[in-house]
């Protein structure tokens, strides 16, 4: 009987015990949520969710962003891709100045940074065989450091640089570039870039295939060429009398078959050729009797402005005077005084046009455009 009374105090004790300990891991978890519920109710801030507190009590930051290289509308006058594209330069480095104007508004400019250096050559030829599939014209530029100057970059070019531009020419007289053109243009110097360990700084594609299509309007606006016919009377004209009057007045036949008038730099004013289907050769206008000749001006690639015209229209009547011939449009229809003073005003005003866009007429980016 002792043994049983034993038994159940052990037990009794060993029950309190427990409810003991029950009661203490209780009274403990309720006092440490009491602290962290006081914890959390503090005025406490996450500095990566909502800023440090003192930046909060600031104006409203600007984050830097980067320029965009395209405008959407093409502007009265054409402003150099390079002016729209300020790209910053690295601490210690001077900003890359302007590119030569003829990677001006006509083209897509992707500047490429290349901080370990590239041997010009290697870049040019590691891109020149895929960007061949763009089919439009594609110039590359390295900038000098010793000059701080742009230097027209090609496939033999042994120097190294840091910094290259590509420029894609948006538009010529084929039309604008497409979709795909752009595309292609974009993954071939990225793929390049990848390959050299550079970085290019690539435009907004919609924008830029925007500026294509309005350069592209810009162009066939202006693409005008002006035709000035001298037909033969009752009589055909002898091709060695032509030979002899355009070489008088400083014109040389040259291999597309028509004599030419240039300019002190070499570049086509206008050129004579025969109305008939058959190209004037040194050989056939000894033979040759044509029934008329045609002067014509391409408007956008001549320089000299007005007088260049003026030029044509005045070796045209030379002609009909000398062979007896009649002045006449591609109708056969007669220009006299006030057809020609008509003309002369409508090439004014194209003319005028182009200068007011930026791109003379007979101008190195002219010429490109209107290639």
């Amino acid at each position: 009987m002792p043994d049983n009374e034993l038994l159940y105090g052990l037990i009794g004790l060993g029950a309190a015990g427990v409810f003991l300990v029950l009661g203490y891991n209780s009274w403990q978890e309720r006092k440490h949520r009491r602290s962290a519920e006081q914890a959390f109710r503090a005025d406490i801030h996450d500095v990566l969710l909502e800023g440090h507190p003192e930046e909060r009590n600031n104006e409203t930051r600007i984050e830097p962003s980067v320029p965009e290289s395209i405008e959407p509308s093409m502007p009265e006058r054409i402003e150099p891709a390079a002016s729209r594209i300020p790209a910053a330069a690295p601490i210690g480095r001077a900003a890359e100045p302007e590119l030569p104007a003829e990677a001006a508004a006509i083209d897509c400019v992707v500047r490429i940074e290349a901080p370990a250096g590239i041997q010009g050559g290697a870049l040019v030829t590691s891109a020149g065989g895929p960007l061949s599939q763009v089919n439009r014209p594609i110039h590359w530029y390295a900038l000098s450091e010793e000059t701080h100057r742009w230097l027209p970059l090609s496939a033999d070019e042994p120097r190294s640089f840091t910094r290259f531009a590509v420029a894609l020419q948006l538009a010529d007289r084929r039309g604008a570039i497409s979709e795909r053109d752009y595309d292609n243009f974009v993954a071939v110097v990225q793929r390049v870039c990848d390959q050299f360990l550079a970085v290019p700084q690539i435009g907004e594609r919609k924008k830029t295939l925007a500026l294509a299509q309005q350069v592209d309007q810009f162009c066939a606006a202006t693409d005008i060429q002006i035709a000035l016919n001298v037909l033969a009377g009752g009589q055909a004209f002898v091709g060695t009398k032509i030979r002899g009057l355009a070489e008088a007045a400083g014109l040389k036949l040259e291999r597309d078959g028509c004599f030419h008038a240039r300019d002190d730099e070499g570049r086509t004013l206008f050129a004579l050729s025969n109305r008939d289907p058959a190209l004037f050769s040194v050989e056939a206008l000894k033979q040759m009797a044509s029934t008329g000749v045609t002067l014509t001006i391409n408007v956008p690639r001549v320089g000299g402005g007005i007088q260049s015209f003026d030029k044509m229209v005045a070796f045209a009547r030379h002609l009909v005077e000398t062979l007896d011939g009649v002045l006449a449009d591609d109708n056969r229809k007669p220009l006299g005084d006030p057809e020609i003073a008509l003309i002369r005003s409508q090439v004014q005003d194209f003319l005028a046009q182009m200068e007011t866009h930026g791109i003379p007429a007979g101008s190195a980016l002219a010429l490109r455009l209107f290639a």
